[in-house]
């Protein structure tokens, strides 16, 4: 066993602040500045060599192109690749590799109490960060606008100007996710390294995320008392108001009055349960479960793909 005792010139503060200062020198190499709208400064990190991952809501309108800031002032323009505003997530192209891609780390073992720090770069290329801890961890969720994001995690207190889009490390130096002030009023969230790789996977692959339809308009309803089993304990379902012609819904057989109750096992009380029931089976065939006339009655229909952002079902 070692102590300061032992070792009476080590100050552990100081000892804190050159290892705090160290993460952020070393996670800062990867990190860039970015122009966003009204010349508002964000901030980006090279997630895959030659490729940039920032926070969508830093840009008013999709930008062909963007200039962005590495050290000791470097001006790059990098183009667009995609942007999923679901989960605050745009994807550039820089125009070479001289930026070295960060190194990542594992998001699922992050505690509430745990120091984090988010790291920046302003626009005259100067280093900046803050830091504290996380506040809040939790399993997967959903964005107002219906992003899946692998793991909660939520820092204490807000995202400074500036600092959305860059990294967030670990005291050992590993960053777990992007920073952003979008997903939340109150505190500033850790879009983790899990979901940024799905998204810069799905966006360099396609040009988008793809966002599960089934074709159905839906509204939750009480589960009526003879439904029994079907329901997987639930006290609510939700009812089908309208089925698109030709959709994945109406070819299965799914009719306007009933009652979707489970979805590929899951059962489904919201239409935010149902989108969670529905994120990783787009393209896949499912079994769900409705109740028609009170009775249930099994169906398999195979999940189609919205085409653009910002649908649901």
């Amino acid at each position: 066993m070692t102590s300061t005792t032992a070792f009476p010139d080590v100050n552990p503060l100081i000892a804190l602040s050159e290892s705090l200062a160290e993460v952020a020198e070393r996670v800062g190499r990867s990190t860039l500045a970015v122009r966003g709208r009204r010349r508002a400064v964000a901030s980006g990190v090279v997630w895959r060599s030659g490729i940039l991952a920032t926070a969508a809501h830093v840009f008013r309108r999709t930008p062909a192109a963007v200039s962005v800031v590495a050290e000791a002032g470097r001006s790059l323009d990098a183009s667009l690749i995609g942007i999923d505003s679901t989960t605050d997530i745009a994807v550039f192209r820089l125009p070479d590799e001289s930026v070295a891609a960060v190194e990542t780390g594992d998001a699922s073992r992050v505690k509430a109490g745990h120091l984090a720090m988010a790291i920046g770069r302003g626009s005259d290329g100067e280093l900046t960060a803050s830091y504290g801890l996380v506040n809040r961890t939790g399993g997967p969720w959903q964005t107002w606008l219906g992003g899946h994001i692998d793991r909660l995690i939520r820092l204490d207190g807000g995202i400074y100007e500036g600092l959305s889009g860059g990294p967030v490390a670990d005291a050992q130096g590993s960053v777990i996710g992007i920073a952003t002030s979008a997903l939340s009023r109150s505190y500033g969230i850790v879009v983790p390294a899990s979901t940024v790789s799905r998204v810069v996977d799905a966006l360099l692959n396609k040009g988008h995320v793809a966002r599960a339809f089934l074709g159905i308009g839906a509204q939750p309803v009480p589960l009526p008392k003879t439904a029994g089993e079907p329901a997987g304990g639930e006290d609510l379902g939700l009812l089908i108001t309208s089925v698109a012609p030709g959709g994945p819904a109406g070819q299965a057989g799914v009719m306007i009055g009933d009652i979707l109750v489970s979805v590929a096992g899951e059962p489904v009380a919201s239409l935010h349960d149902l989108r969670h029931a529905l994120a990783d089976h787009v393209g896949e065939d499912v079994r769900v479960t409705v109740l028609r006339g009170g009775r249930p009655t099994e169906l398999r229909l195979t999940v189609g793909e919205w085409p653009t952002e910002r649908r649901c079902c």
